[in-house]
């Protein structure tokens, strides 16, 4: 194998003679996924969904949705969530109003977008972006708490308020949960209601707009093209995740995802 750096953050590791990700030894990937945020991987054999959950299981518990394990991700007519539509999708963290929040995303492509353009998925590594701010920013940060609410549809929805800045519960270094408001392409489907609690109205979006703005900012943001075979492991602790408007051609993109606890 040969492992190199991604030039925004993570690792991309490229496999020789047709090897499966099941003969990769997990506890190093582990460390290596905790400490990078994001590992992609390039050349490994293709996984049924059986193949899938059990390299999955090697890291942990599965959570468990009304689908199932492993959900295809792919662009639906009139979809009840807004990741199975052509629009963008807002930064979030998996299991936000879930029983339990993951602590990896495991997702293999099916058949990639890169050529055709959109349908990237955009990831900010909220731990190196932290690290690159101002202690007084990082301070006014941890004071803010904010209040989501949306209606549920499909396996998404409810209401739940959570701090801006936590520890990683694993790593112990300061991660940020956000989901990210004014999406102009869910307005529609199930847009999430988004203020900072204890603020009103105006001076909340006011300061939720300048924090999506130093998000897409960062220099830790990373836009991946997908191309068929990728695979990615991502700590969904460490991450914030969204995907780019799909473009013409890009809209046959089909990914599969797991939850790992």
């Amino acid at each position: 194998m040969n492992t190199v750096k991604n030039p925004f953050f993570g690792l991309i590791i490229h496999a020789k003679n047709d090897r499966s990700l099941l003969s990769l030894e997990p506890n190093v990937l582990e460390k290596e996924i905790l400490e990078h945020g994001l590992v992609i991987f390039r050349g490994f054999l293709s996984m049924n969904n059986d193949e899938m959950s059990s390299f999955c299981r090697q890291f942990g518990d599965l959570l468990e949705w009304d689908f199932g394990h492993v959900l295809e991700l792919q662009i639906r007519a009139n979809p009840e969530n807004h990741i199975f539509s052509q629009g963008r999708v807002e930064l979030h963290w998996d299991g936000a109003f879930a029983s339990a929040v993951p602590r990896f995303n495991f997702f293999q492509c099916i058949e990639g977008s890169a050529e055709a353009g959109g349908g990237e998925t955009t990831f900010l590594n909220t731990v190196k972006f932290l690290e690159s701010l101002p202690l007084d920013q990082i301070s006014e940060f941890k004071k803010l708490t904010i209040r989501y609410e949306t209606e549920k549809k499909a396996h998404y929805g409810g209401v739940i308020q959570t701090p801006l800045v936590s520890e990683h519960p694993i790593t112990k270094e300061l991660r940020m949960q956000f989901i990210e408001p004014f999406n102009e392409d869910n307005v529609e489907v199930n847009p999430v209601n988004t203020q900072i609690v204890g603020m009103e109205r105006e001076k909340s979006d006011a300061l939720l707009k300048q924090i999506v703005a130093f998000c897409y900012n960062s220099q830790f943001f990373y836009d991946h093209q997908w191309n068929k075979g990728d695979y990615l492991l991502v700590d969904n602790h460490a991450n914030l995740h969204g995907r780019r408007r799909f473009q013409g051609q890009g809209l046959n993109r089909t990914l599969k995802r797991i939850h790992i606890l």
